[in-house]
C-alpha cells in the first residue's frame, strides 16, 4: 500500500477509522477520500498527512484513473453497487468494509519486531475490535523472540552442519527447549494456586483453634479475677436473678447460634420466642436481642467485607431505610409494649408463628432455579424499611424477610448474604442505641447470657455447620418455633 495509490469512498464515520488504520500501517500511502460529509476530525487528521487528499463529493468514473486499490466504507447499498460496477470496469481491486465475501483484498494491521512481521486482517471486524486484537497480539509476542530467531538463523547457516537432517534436529531441539521454558511458569503458577488453597484451608482451621484457645484463655483470666477479688457471691446473686434466667439465655444463645450458622437465619426468631415464653416484656426482649446481636453481626460484617462479599450499591439501597425502620419500630415497641403489653405479646407471637411455618416450608421446598428478576432501588428501600421495622419491633425477622426475598429474586447468594449482614449490623446498632435512650439498660443477665452463648458457639459453628443435616434442622426449629409461639398465644388469650 506504500507503493500503490488508494481510493477510499464513504458516507459515514467509518471513513475516518479506515484512513487512520491505513496510515498507522503505511504512513507513505497516497490516499484520496471521496465523502459527501467530510468530518472535522478527518480534516484535522489529513493536515498531518499531506499525501491524503479530500474530495467533498461522490466519486465518478474519471476519479479511478491510475488507481489500483479501492476501499468502500458506506452504508448506502445503491451507492455501493454503483462504485463496485465502476471498479469492475477498470479491474480495480476492491475491499468493502465488513463484507469480506465480496472483497478482493483485506487491509492488515502490521505488528512485530525487528526480526519478523505479522499482519492482522481487519476486514472481518470493526476498527474498534481490530485495534484491540492488535494490542492483545502485540502484547503476546515474547520479549526474547528476536534472540530465538537469531539462534535459529545461526543454525541454518552453520557451516559445521553436515547435512539437512542434523540441521533440522538442532532446530527442533532449540524450539522444544524454548517452548519447555515458556511452559514452566504456567506449571509453577498452578502449584502456587494449589499452595494458596492449602494455606487458606490451614488458616481457616488455625482460626478455629485460635478462637477456642482465646475463649479458654478468657475463661481462665475471668476465673482468676473472680477468685482473687472474691467476686463469686456477687456473681452468684447476679446469675440467680429472675429465676436463673442467665442460664436459660446461655442455652438459648448457644442453640440460636448453632441454628443461625447452619440455616443462615433464625437467631432473632428463636430468642424472641423463648423470651416471650418466659414472660419477658416485649421491649426488653427486642432490646436484649439487639444488644447481644450487635457484637455478632459486627464480626460477621467485617468478615464479609474482607472477603469482598458486600455489594455496596445493595447496602446503600437497604441500610438507610432499614435504620429508619429500626428507629420507628423501637419507638413503637417501647410505647405499645409499655402500655399495651398484653396485646403486643400475642401479636409478636403470631408473627413468630408465621416465621416458624416459613422455616418448615423451607425444609420441603424444591431447589429450583430462580428467574433473575431484580427489584428497583425504590422497592429495595421499601423492603429495607419493612425489614428494619419488623426486626426491631418483633425482635427478629430480617433474615427470613429481606435475605429470603433477595434470594428469591435470583441474586448472587454470596453478595446477598454479605450485603444483608452489613445492613443488619447497622440496623441492629441503631435499634440497640434507640432502646438504651428509651428504656435504659435493663436485664444485663439476659444480654450476657445470649452474648456468651453465641461467642462460645462461634468457634465451633464452622465445624458443626458441615455436619448438621440442614433439612432436619429446618423441621426441628420450625416445629419448636410454632409450638412455643402457640403456647405464648394461648397464655395471652386464656
Amino acid at each position: 500500500m506504500e507503493r500503490l495509490p488508494l481510493v477510499i469512498v464513504g458516507s459515514n464515520k467509518t471513513v475516518l477509522d479506515v484512513v487512520t488504520s491505513v496510515c498507522s500501517s503505511s504512513e507513505k500511502s497516497e490516499i484520496r477520500v471521496f465523502d459527501l460529509e467530510i468530518s472535522e476530525a478527518l480534516k484535522k487528521y489529513a493536515e498531518e498527512y499531506p499525501q491524503i487528499k479530500l474530495y467533498n463529493r461522490n466519486i465518478e468514473a474519471k476519479d479511478l484513473h491510475d488507481f489500483s486499490l479501492l476501499i468502500i466504507a458506506t452504508n448506502d447499498d445503491e451507492y455501493e453497487q454503483y462504485v463496485l460496477s465502476l471498479s469492475r470496469q477498470r479491474n480495480i481491486l476492491v475491499c468493502v468494509t465488513g463484507k469480506p465475501q465480496i472483497s478482493d483484498f483485506s487491509p492488515v494491521s502490521v505488528i512485530g519486531t525487528s526480526s519478523f512481521k505479522l499482519g492482522i486482517s481487519s476486514n472481518d471486524y470493526s476498527p474498534e475490535v481490530t485495534s484491540r486484537l492488535h494490542r492483545i497480539i502485540e502484547n503476546s509476542i515474547p520479549n526474547d523472540i528476536d534472540g530465538l530467531i537469531e539462534r535459529l538463523k545461526f543454525v541454518q547457516k552453520d557451516p559445521l552442519m553436515n547435512n539437512i537432517d542434523d540441521e533440522l534436529k538442532e532446530l527442533d531441539r532449540i524450539t522444544a527447549e524454548y517452548l519447555d521454558r515458556k511452559q514452566k511458569p504456567k506449571e509453577s503458577a498452578a502449584e502456587l494456586e494449589t499452595l494458596a488453597k492449602v494455606n487458606k484451608a490451614v488458616q481457616r482451621r488455625a482460626n478455629i483453634y485460635l478462637g477456642i484457645i482465646g475463649v479458654l484463655v478468657f475463661l481462665g483470666i475471668f476465673s482468676f479475677i473472680i477468685v482473687n477479688f472474691q467476686l463469686w457471691p456477687d456473681i452468684k446473686a447476679f446469675l440467680s436473678e429472675d429465676n436463673h434466667i442467665f442460664y436459660k439465655m446461655l442455652a438459648a444463645g448457644f442453640f440460636a447460634e448453632v441454628v443461625a450458622g447452619s440455616m443462615g437465619m433464625g437467631y432473632g426468631v428463636i430468642c424472641t420466642t423463648i423470651l416471650l415464653m418466659l414472660n419477658v416484656a416485649p421491649p426488653v426482649v427486642s432490646a436484649s436481642i439487639h444488644s447481644a446481636e450487635t457484637f455478632t453481626s459486627a464480626a460477621g460484617s467485617i468478615s464479609h467485607y474482607k472477603l469482598k462479599n458486600v455489594n455496596m450499591k445493595l447496602v446503600k439501597a437497604l441500610a438507610p431505610a432499614a435504620i429508619l425502620g429500626a428507629i420507628i419500630g423501637a419507638l413503637a415497641l417501647t410505647y405499645f409494649g409499655k402500655h399495651y403489653s398484653e396485646i403486643v405479646k400475642p401479636i409478636i407471637s403470631c408473627y413468630t408463628f408465621y416465621l416458624g411455618i416459613n422455616i418448615l416450608r423451607n425444609a420441603f421446598k424444591n431447589k429450583t432455579k430462580n428467574i433473575r428478576k431484580h427489584k428497583s432501588a425504590k422497592k429495595l428501600n421499601v423492603l429495607g424499611f419493612a425489614g428494619g421495622f419488623i426486626d426491631s419491633f418483633a425482635g427478629g425477622g430480617w433474615g427470613p424477610l429481606v435475605t429470603g426475598t433477595l434470594m428469591k429474586d435470583g441474586r448472587t447468594p454470596r453478595y446477598v448474604v454479605g450485603s444483608s449482614t452489613l445492613s443488619k449490623c447497622l440496623l441492629t446498632v441503631t435499634s440497640a442505641v434507640t432502646f438504651v435512650f428509651t428504656i435504659g439498660v435493663q436485664h444485663w443477665n439476659i444480654v450476657l447470657g445470649l452474648l456468651i452463648g453465641g461467642i462460645v458457639t462461634a468457634p465451633f459453628s464452622a465445624m458443626l455447620t458441615a455436619k448438621l443435616p440442614v433439612r432436619k434442622m429446618f423441621i426441628v426449629v420450625g416445629s419448636l418455633v410454632i409450638i412455643m409461639s402457640s403456647v405464648t398465644i394461648f397464655r395471652a388469650i386464656f
